[in-house]
């Protein structure tokens, strides 16, 4: 659990300063050629750690489940949603919206079991995603720049 809780951390961590290289990528570029430069920069980190690593790129599993390049195209969008959204609400604004429909829309699918595991929600998790939701209202509610 420490081991996810550490990588849970870093992934917010570089979730923020991804959305802040991108707020000031974005003043530059429009946001689908944004995204499209943002994904070519991490495909060559990757090929990169690939060829260090030396594990070979598993063509099988890809063609087994295609379906899964469709996180690359929900990567793409959300670039370019963050882009967007960076320009009109401000950085800390949109970071903490897109944490709130992040966590709202992962209780949906956790519930459901769409993507594996059903996990029930539980009054605490509920008390704890209102409370989100209620920082959210008061942080995007006051704009990217409160006077």
């Amino acid at each position: 659990m420490r081991v996810a809780l550490l990588a849970g951390i870093a992934a917010g961590t570089l979730i923020a300063l991804q959305t802040a290289i991108i707020s000031a990528f974005g003043e530059r570029l429009p946001a689908f050629v944004l995204a499209t430069w943002v994904h070519v920069g991490g495909l060559v980190f990757a090929l990169g750690a690939v060829a260090l690593t030396r594990t070979d790129l598993q063509f099988a599993a890809v063609r087994a489940a295609p379906w899964g390049l469709l996180a690359g195209v929900a990567g793409v969008l959300l670039i370019t949603g963050i882009a967007v959204a960076v320009g009109g609400l401000g950085l800390a604004s949109t970071l903490a919206l897109v944490t709130a429909v992040q966590l709202l829309v992962g209780f949906g699918l956790e519930t459901t079991g769409i993507v594996g595991r059903a996990v029930a929600l539980d009054p605490v998790r509920i008390i704890g995603a209102t409370l989100i939701v209620v920082g959210v209202y008061v942080v995007v509610g006051r704009g990217p720049a409160a006077a």
